[in-house]
């Protein structure tokens, strides 16, 4: 999946200080960015010639916003292969950080799981990672607490920021996984769990259009 491979490889840039391998990652983002618009105008020329209805409806609804999400979470990558330059010029260590790392670890490994459970759609699959998505807002609020109160002496405020900006990267990398989940289940199942206090149960909301 390149949304996937695009945030690890803008990672192994960062934590590397590889300058010229984040601007790589920065550059391919629009190879991405132009198969998101053409399977978006391909859903919309399906929806207008065929008027799909019911199960077909709902399945070309969820590859219109999966692939949108898909697209975001590639963003992310992009920016943080963007920010390399300024990662080796504030002096981060982001390979021996350790709240990075548990915050990396966490983030990449929902993300993995999100592409396994598209290729399978299992219900099973999309709940395990909604679950995930608490874990991941716990290490980007531990991330940024050490940031703020232990690490900013000596970061500076340019240091700071950009660590803390990473993070919220990755948390949103997170909040896209759980996204993608929830439009699994929407397709299974028919049921809407966007802020839902069980996952079994649904409740309509609008989505969250943030980037």
């Amino acid at each position: 999946m390149r949304a996937e491979q695009a945030v690890i490889d803008a990672l192994a840039a960062a934590e590397k200080l590889d300058v010229e391998a984040g601007k790589e990652v920065f550059a391919l983002d629009s190879v991405i960015d132009r198969e998101e618009v053409e399977i978006e105008q391909e859903c919309i020329r399906l929806l207008a010639l065929y008027q799909p209805a019911a199960i077909d409806l709902r399945t070309i609804c969820t590859i219109i916003k999966v692939n949108n999400d898909l697209e975001r979470i590639a963003d992310k990558g992009a920016n943080i292969g963007r920010s390399v330059k300024k990662i080796a010029a504030c002096g981060l260590d982001l390979a021996g950080d350790g709240e990075f790392i548990h915050l990396r670890k966490d983030a990449l490994e929902m993300l993995g799981r999100t592409a396994r459970m598209l290729s399978t759609r299992e219900l099973a699959a999309a709940r395990g990672i909604l679950e995930m998505d608490h874990i991941i807002d716990e290490d980007h609020r531990a991330l940024v607490r050490s940031a703020l109160h232990t690490k900013a002496p000596s970061l500076g405020v340019e240091g700071t920021l950009t660590l803390i900006n990473i993070a919220k990267a990755l948390e949103r990398v997170g909040d896209l996984c759980a996204n993608i989940a929830e439009d699994i289940i929407f397709l299974r199942t028919g049921d809407i769990v966007r802020h839902s206090d069980t996952l079994g149960e649904s409740r309509p909301e609008s989505r969250d259009a943030g980037g």
